[in-house]
């Protein structure tokens, strides 16, 4: 989990205080079982986009609750270009995902 602090910020994907786009892409990850912040997870382009991801970690930021941190909703994002896994996209998330 991320924490930062004492602070692990859990963030509802359907209201969200981030854009449509985001949002849209923060389902997928949802759907295809990536929620939980820290954790390393690997799709295949055809179920979430590089190009959804690069948005979303540049758009993606999120404030915690009563605070004045921000976050970022993913914190890095990696194409895979060579070996066994090439095209794979590995990220991390910065937050959880409710």
């Amino acid at each position: 989990m991320r924490k930062t602090g004492n602070i692990t910020l859990d963030i509802a994907v359907a209201d969200a205080p981030v854009d449509e786009g985001c949002r849209r892409v923060m389902k997928k990850l949802v759907e295809h079982g990536c929620n939980a912040a820290g954790t390393p997870y690997s799709v295949e382009p055809f179920q979430v986009a590089e190009t959804e991801l690069r948005y979303l970690q540049r758009h993606g930021e999120v404030y915690g609750s009563g605070t004045s941190l921000v976050l970022p909703v993913l914190r890095s994002v990696e194409v895979e270009r060579e070996g066994a896994n090439v095209g794979k996209i590995r990220f991390v998330l910065g937050v959880n995902l409710v």
